[in-house]
């Protein structure tokens, strides 16, 4: 008996990322505990400051290179670089990125 075939488990990130449309424009990837996995591709003008007052989030790079700026400060990320931005933080993306990344956060995509 064979098993019934289940949904594919496996992404390849960086792949999925080159294909997404305009840049900014994100992809839900997968829902693990409720918790959402988002594809994005970066737009070299930027992102303008925000914040979630409700909820963390984590950035991962995936590919490229983008300079966050958080509560003043300004961070590098490069591939393979993690950043956790806390509730209530104010946060943006400098002019001048390119590449992916994966939000996790609990807001729908």
């Amino acid at each position: 008996m064979t098993a019934p075939h289940a949904a594919p488990t496996h992404r390849d990130l960086v792949g999925h990322a080159r294909l997404l449309g305009p840049a900014w424009s994100g992809k839900l990837v997968g829902r693990p505990g409720g918790v959402g996995l988002k594809l994005f591709k970066v737009d070299a003008a930027g992102l303008a400051r925000e914040m979630h007052p409700g909820y963390d989030e984590a950035l991962l790079m995936l590919e490229g290179a983008i300079d966050l700026v958080l509560d003043g400060v300004q961070v590098p990320l490069r591939a393979g670089d993690l950043q956790i931005i806390p509730a209530g933080r104010w946060h943006e993306i400098l002019p001048g990125g390119h590449g992916s990344f994966l939000l996790v956060d609990p807001e729908p995509c």
